[in-house]
């Protein structure tokens, strides 16, 4: 067992062979959870909501209809106008 300390702005250094043993990287994220008097940290991997085209399509979408004020719904309705711009 290694020990580490809480620091002033509630942080916690992980150490180093925990670090390896894990294949952490700097910048992970965790989920954190309580269970009895233990903290957990969970590794967790965050994916894109929308591909690399979709921003695009965004983006081209935000261009065009920037000056038009034509208002859009998010979720379902988004999704379809996007479906039907880019047709």
């Amino acid at each position: 067992m290694t020990i580490t300390k809480l620091k002033a702005k509630n942080q916690v250094t992980i150490p180093s062979i925990i670090m390896k043993r894990l294949r952490l990287k700097p910048n992970e994220l965790f989920a954190v959870d309580v269970e009895g008097n233990y903290i957990k940290l969970i590794p967790v991997k965050v994916e894109p909501k929308y591909t690399a085209e979709e921003l695009g399509a965004i983006d081209k979408i935000v261009a065009q209809e920037k000056n038009k004020g034509k208002p859009v719904k998010a979720g379902k309705d988004f999704s379809g106008y996007l479906k039907q711009i880019s047709e």
